[in-house]
């Protein structure tokens, strides 16, 4: 087992790295696998997961935040090495849809006696995502926070992820962008006018939750959400349905499902957010999914329930499909 930790994660800020490299060696090992344990931090992050790779190692576990696993998924895409997730991040998405304890010394247990399933990945112009790709009002939000945060980074101020988003809302929904689009769904392009658009991989589910949760990782379709709204009051009354579990219900949200989409536009570039990293891209946006594309060492627990319960409903239907003669 490799086990890459950023050094930059959440849970890894203000302690020694050498003390947390430690930590998981010894939890990995009383969980009977052997782990190579290494701390890095930007492109090093990559590199280390290529070696890894390279070496043979039987799975690679990284931990991190969202936008760190997503790095090391577009790293592993396609070399049959299997992805671990060590929650270490903030809001830790695929970690939770995976059913990951949000604690270390829970996590690795789970990993441990996890087993390794074929997941779906999406992609934007041949980059992958895990979560979700955005454009429009939610880049625009995170640049506020990460500009706000860099300042007072800069005057020795302290201001966490949260209320830095708090105050990046604000300030995005006053300047509001609107934008004017192709999308094409398989039937040809549509004109749209809309602050934001959204794709995530697997579909979200409708639910009492702040942070949208999905089912399945392994549906094979993607979501689309295009928002319509014209005004930032129906925008930010929309942000409320998604704390109180009813915004697939809201009549300015139109939600589809899909295997692959086309997003054209006037503008030379488009900033988007994959897994809440920003990235300026050239349209056209071409999105698809890729079935089954990455191999996921799935902790135990109520995901790996579910993923094994539907591989042995698919074993059973190939089965009956199979002529008695044979």
């Amino acid at each position: 087992m490799a086990v890459v930790l950023n050094a930059g994660a959440g849970y890894l800020l203000g302690r020694p790295p050498q003390d947390a490299a430690d930590l998981v060696r010894r939890l990995f090992a009383e969980a009977g696998h052997d782990a190579d344990v290494e701390v890095a931090e930007g492109r090093g992050i990559v590199d280390a997961v290529a070696r890894a790779a390279a070496a043979g190692a039987d799975a690679v576990v990284v931990g991190g935040g969202d936008g760190t696993v997503a790095c090391a998924a577009n790293r592993l895409v396609g070399t049959g090495t299997p992805l671990g997730i060590l929650p270490l991040g903030t809001l830790n998405l695929y970690a939770r849809d995976l059913d990951t304890p949000l604690e270390v010394e829970e996590a690795i247990p789970a990993l441990a006696a996890g087993e390794v399933h074929p997941l779906d990945v999406a992609e934007v112009n041949g980059r992958i995502f895990l979560n979700h790709s955005a454009f429009g009002l939610y880049p625009l939000m995170i640049r506020e926070r990460e500009d706000m945060r860099a300042r007072q980074k800069m005057s020795k101020r302290k201001l966490s992820k949260w209320p830095a988003m708090a105050v990046a809302v604000v300030k995005s929904l006053y300047r509001y962008p609107m934008f004017t689009v192709g999308l094409d769904l398989g039937t040809g392009p549509t004109s749209i006018v809309t602050p934001a658009l959204v794709a995530s991989n697997n579909r979200y589910e409708e639910g009492f939750a702040p942070i949208p949760r999905r089912s399945s990782l392994d549906s094979g379709r993607l979501g689309v959400y295009v928002a319509r709204h014209r005004r930032p009051l129906a925008m930010a009354r929309l942000m409320a349905e998604m704390v109180l579990g009813s915004w697939q219900q809201d009549e300015e949200l139109d939600v589809f499902e899909t295997r692959e989409f086309t997003v054209t536009s006037r503008r030379s570039r488009l900033q988007v957010a994959n897994d809440g990293e920003l990235e300026v891209m050239i349209p056209p946006l071409k999105y698809r999914l890729r079935p089954g594309a990455l191999r996921v060492l799935v902790p135990r627990g109520a995901a790996l329930d579910r993923l094994k319960a539907a591989a042995s409903g698919r074993e059973t239907d190939a089965l009956d499909a199979v002529p008695r003669s044979a």
